[in-house]
């Protein structure tokens, strides 16, 4: 890996702009704290444009990228470099130089040779996404294209001196390099995440494509700051308006980096659109603050599926109603409750009598809407606050907060009786289907397990009282 001499004829070590700005969106796309421009030098490396860290010029042989790359062109990544023997003793990693733990590293090629790379890098482990791996193996092609361009120029100018032609194609390659920055522009608009920047007072200056059509207007410096959640629809993944300090990008601008904040994006019809923000200040070579980055990615979908998967494990899938799991949940809480306020309540333990013969007479699938509209039947009967969960087969638990005496509970068990009074009606064919409840009152000395082996004890007495009965017709 010898020194080329195209890059450094065309990069200023003092600092430049363009290598600046493809750094700051390295970090802010990957979320980590640190990026770099690295450059092989004879036997040294270079580091160009640090953001987040000092620069410093350090031997070949203590680069991390030069050992992962050894000449080929993949980009490298490693989530945890401590866990990495090889690197133990490396002086970015054992803290003579830093204490480097996530790294990736995308080379930059130039006539076929590795002659650097584009880094970034966090004293924390990250686990790299292959979204992550391409943002930056496309930000380096960016930073490829400018060694190009600036070094065709470069060239073309030492000709100018001596030709009419060399001037022309001296202002083709200014052209080309003009190119090249639209390209890096067109490389933001391209991003399936929301970009998003504002200067130092909080004006905000920039929106790509995705920002744009997520809120439906583009950015604008003249927005005072106390507008903007307004304006921009910002609002908290439950739908509330942000406040002021709440918003990510003045948060970066106040407190630094942040990385996965949960926000909304409100759209005219209503819809939430729930996006994680990741952002960094943006600091000049002095340490003065010019502004923040911030990178929104949209997770509506994946925080549909989580709920829908969080519901699907609580609920009873024919039924719809909490299932046992929930149902303890609850118990417990009550009996929580119950143990600091002393007041008991109500479980009534519920169970069809004349279920199996529909499901031997008439098949499952009656069987299963008999279960759905007992289920709407049950719920008729007690109050908005209690829960009704199917525990199993035709057996059902009803939890009852509020109800402190026998005979508050056993109206309750009544009412349940007495909603079973009419047939179950399936295609036009009725079903006597009547239910027996056990009814019991907990509180903070019963568990969620003595509570419903008691509630279901009560539950067979009643059972047993309602078959003498029949026997005895």
């Amino acid at each position: 890996m010898a020194r080329t001499a195209g890059p450094f004829a065309v990069l200023d070590p003092q600092g430049d702009r363009d290598l600046d700005g493809v750094v700051r969106v390295a970090a802010a796309l990957t979320g980590l704290s640190c990026a770099t421009v690295n450059l092989f030098d004879g036997t040294v490396q270079r580091q160009l444009s640090p953001h987040g860290f000092r620069g410093a010029v350090s031997p070949l042989t203590d680069s991390l990228c030069a050992a992962l790359h050894g000449g080929g062109a993949a980009v490298a990544v490693v989530d945890d470099l401590g866990a990495v023997d090889r690197f133990a003793g490396n002086p970015w990693v054992d803290g003579r130089l830093g204490r480097v733990r996530a790294y990736a590293s995308a080379p930059l090629l130039l006539d076929a040779a590795v002659i650097g790379s584009l880094c970034v890098f966090d004293e924390r482990p990250h686990d790299f996404t292959s979204a992550e791996v391409g943002r930056l193996t496309d930000l380096a092609d960016v930073l490829v294209a400018l060694l190009e361009r600036r070094r065709q120029a470069g060239e073309l100018a030492e000709l100018a001196t001596a030709s009419e032609l060399a001037r022309h194609e001296v202002e083709r390659a200014h052209a080309e390099l003009a190119a090249s920055t639209a390209f890096t522009a067109a490389l933001l608009e391209a991003l399936p995440v929301g970009i998003v920047a504002a200067d130092a007072a909080g004006h905000v200056n920039l929106f790509n494509r995705v920002s744009r059509a997520w809120h439906g207007i583009d950015a604008d410096p003249r927005v005072p700051m106390r507008q903007v959640p307004d304006m921009f629809s910002l609002v908290t993944p439950s739908g509330r308006p942000l406040e002021l300090a709440e918003v990510p990008l003045f948060r970066v601008l106040a407190e630094g980096r942040i990385t996965g904040v949960p926000v909304a994006i409100a759209d005219p019809g209503g819809r939430l659109r729930q996006v994680e923000v990741s952002g960094e200040p943006v600091h000049a070579a002095d340490g003065s603050l010019l502004g923040a980055v911030v990178a929104m990615a949209d997770v509506t979908e994946r925080r549909a599926l989580e709920e829908e998967l969080r519901t699907a494990a609580l609920h009873d899938p024919l039924t719809g109603l909490p299932n046992r799991t929930l149902l303890v949940d609850r118990l417990a809480a009550l009996l929580a409750g119950a143990g600091r306020d002393t007041a008991p309540f109500a479980v009534l333990y519920c169970d069809l009598d004349g279920f199996k013969p529909v499901n031997d007479a008439a098949g499952h699938a009656a069987g299963d809407l008999v279960l759905r509209k007992a289920a709407r039947r049950l719920r008729a009967a007690v109050r908005p606050g209690d829960t009704v969960a199917r525990v199993g087969g035709d057996e059902f638990v009803l939890l009852c907060p509020g109800l402190h005496d026998e005979l508050a509970a056993q109206d309750v068990a009544d009412r349940v009786t007495a909603s079973f009074a009419e047939p179950l009606v399936l295609r036009g064919v009725g079903y006597d289907v009547g239910v027996s409840v056990g009814v019991v009152l907990c509180d903070g000395a019963d568990s969620p397990a003595t509570a419903l082996a008691r509630a279901d004890v009560a539950m067979y007495r009643v059972k047993a009282e309602h078959r003498r009965a029949r026997a005895g017709r």
